[in-house]
């Protein structure tokens, strides 16, 4: 599907969109030391730095109103993304899909109090920044441990504030919640679906009422990528347990078998055989609902490359 953006100056569309490989952030200037982040200016900032670096064709299914959606939404959200073989241009399309909502945020009047957007990143990466990583930070990076032995206590203060943020409707989150597996080309998604992000989902549910989690599908050929924004999936806390909204069971490459589990209904509780969980049995269910709704995107998202004509449209 070719992307229709609205123009809110014109109220016409625009057909197709773009994206390029991500210029080095160390090349934007130093307006991180000028700029506050509770700014409108900065949105403006990161939306300009980040559609200069567009110029490849994506296909991204923008003409549901599934983009419009989410920005008139007060509820911020969990962007999880699946890798595929060229995991460069997987986070060359998350940057682009930030500047498409940014972008939205800014014509709906909304860059004052919209959700800033938070990317987990490595911290050795980070650190090897000239100055010591602040810039990368000002951007929205968080940096967390990726080493194994010592992970869990390094980013248990991290993983806390983003959790406390979120559930302040201060930021949206993205994640790739493969990890370092997604290296492992030859398994398949829900093999590879780490817990940290049904671990977040669970801790924020603590804190907050709802947790609204939305798959973005990642596809590409050589000439063309392919972003699929899925239907939101919601999480929330009842007496009995958790519940889980339908999100993507509609679509035609959901999993026949989960599918069932819906019986039909918007909303269901997650039980294993009927049987209600117990509060710490809960994350794998979660990340095996919400690695079958990444999988459906994905596969849509693949879909969608094969099915229109690639048009170019600077953002």
């Amino acid at each position: 599907m070719i992307l229709p953006i609205i123009n809110s100056y014109t109220g016409k569309y625009n057909l197709g969109l773009s994206y390029k490989a991500s210029a080095p952030f160390s090349l934007a200037n130093k307006a991180y030391k000028n700029i506050n982040v509770n700014s409108p200016d900065y949105i403006k900032y990161i939306y300009k730095l980040s559609k200069g670096m567009c110029k490849q064709t994506c296909e991204i299914n923008v003409e549901s109103g599934a983009l419009q959606n989410l920005v008139k939404s007060t509820e911020p959200c969990i962007f999880i993304m699946n890798h595929t073989k060229k995991q460069s241009k997987d986070i060359d399309a998350a940057v682009f899909f930030n500047a498409l909502l940014y972008r939205e945020y800014i014509y709906h009047g909304l860059a004052q109090n919209c959700p800033r957007s938070k990317i987990m990143a490595s911290q050795g990466f980070i650190k090897r920044a000239g100055d010591k990583g602040e810039h990368l930070k000002w951007l929205g990076l968080v940096p967390v441990s990726t080493k194994f032995w010592k992970r869990h206590n390094d980013n248990a203060l991290v993983l806390n504030k983003i959790i406390q943020e979120f559930a302040e409707d201060q930021i949206n989150l993205f994640l790739f919640p493969e990890g370092a597996l997604a290296a492992l080309t030859f398994l398949p998604l829900d093999f590879k679906f780490q817990p940290g992000v049904s671990s977040i989902i669970k801790k924020t549910l603590d804190k907050k009422p709802s947790v609204k989690v939305v798959p973005l599908g990642i596809s590409h050929d050589k000439s063309i990528s392919s972003i699929h924004i899925g239907e939101p999936v919601y999480f929330k806390r009842a007496e009995e347990g958790y519940l889980v909204s339908r999100g993507n069971a509609d679509s035609k490459y959901f999993n026949k078998k989960l599918l069932k589990f819906y019986d039909n209904k918007n909303e269901v509780l997650i039980t294993d055989c009927k049987k209600v969980l117990e509060d710490k049995d809960v994350i794998p269910y979660i990340s095996g609902i919400l690695a079958e709704n990444l999988r459906s995107c994905y596969r849509e998202a693949k879909c969608d490359l094969r099915s229109s004509e690639p048009k170019v449209y600077n953002i």
